[in-house]
């Protein structure tokens, strides 16, 4: 008998200690519920305030005369809102012209486009790759796909086969250029460009592919659509060239902010 008075004393004694652990839990529990509430609340907060923020700034780009991105591909669509900017742009590309600064003119204006026409920026970078607007969403596209660039490399590989020229053909940076850029060139044609730096309208030139008319050998055009043969041996000659544009327009596209990496000269 001795023995079980001994046994229920003991079991007594811990249901009183696991009630007492109970209530401790029951505290901790309790704390740790309040403080998550505060932290939401807190977190709700922040957002609320990172809202505004984001309106307000919005709110100033729109007072600041940028547009909302089209419902287009910005890399196949002509935006006729722009055409106001163009003049502006084309007597800048005038002053890089006479400083024969191609390369600098083309980071300074790519990122003009990117970064200080839309309210949003058309093509943005993460993950190593650019993040193409198409009218409703993004989707990647590769220095490489994009345009031809490799940052390794000094000038542009020659095409081994049929494969690599219809890659070659199919970039849409070409096709951008072409509908981009080509209102620029021709303000810059009307403004004298015949009479700026021969380097400097050959790079030009060699953006606009075969719109631009330059005259690589005798009677041979810069076209991206001529012979593989034919270009392979254009390349000889306007490849480090065309190379540096692409490496141009590539850091222009990565800059974050809306200030310039390039002054434009005076």
């Amino acid at each position: 008998m001795q023995g079980i008075a001994e046994i229920v004393e003991r079991l007594q004694r811990m249901e009183e200690i696991l009630c007492s652990h109970s209530e401790r839990f029951s505290r901790i529990e309790s704390t740790l519920a309040d403080w998550r509430q505060t932290l939401d609340q807190a977190s709700k907060k922040e957002q609320n305030v990172l809202r505004r923020k984001q309106y307000v700034q919005e709110k100033k780009r729109k007072q600041e005369g940028l547009l909302p991105l089209p419902e287009r591909n910005v890399l196949r669509y002509k935006d006729v809102r722009i055409a106001p900017r163009v003049r502006t742009w084309a007597e800048a590309g005038m002053r890089f012209g006479k400083a024969d600064a191609p390369d600098r003119f083309f980071t300074w204006w790519v990122h003009q486009w990117n970064n200080c026409t839309y309210l949003r920026k058309p093509i943005t970078f993460s993950g190593s790759s650019f993040k193409i607007w198409d009218g409703h969403h993004r989707y990647g596209y590769g220095p490489r796909d994009l345009m031809g660039y490799h940052e390794r490399r000094v000038v542009l590989q020659v095409l081994r086969n049929s494969a690599e020229l219809d890659d070659f053909q199919r970039r849409p940076w070409w096709e951008w250029c072409t509908q981009v850029f080509g209102p620029v060139f021709r303000e810059m044609q009307v403004l004298g460009l015949a009479s700026l730096p021969e380097r400097f309208r050959t790079c030009c030139k060699l953006m606009m592919s075969g719109f631009g008319g330059h005259e690589v050998y005798t009677d041979l055009y810069w076209d991206i659509f001529e012979s593989r043969e034919n270009i392979n041996r254009m390349l000889q000659r306007v490849g480090l060239d065309l190379q540096l544009m692409l490496r141009a327009c590539f850091k222009g596209l990565r800059v974050k902010g809306i200030e310039s990496p390039v002054q434009v000269p005076a």
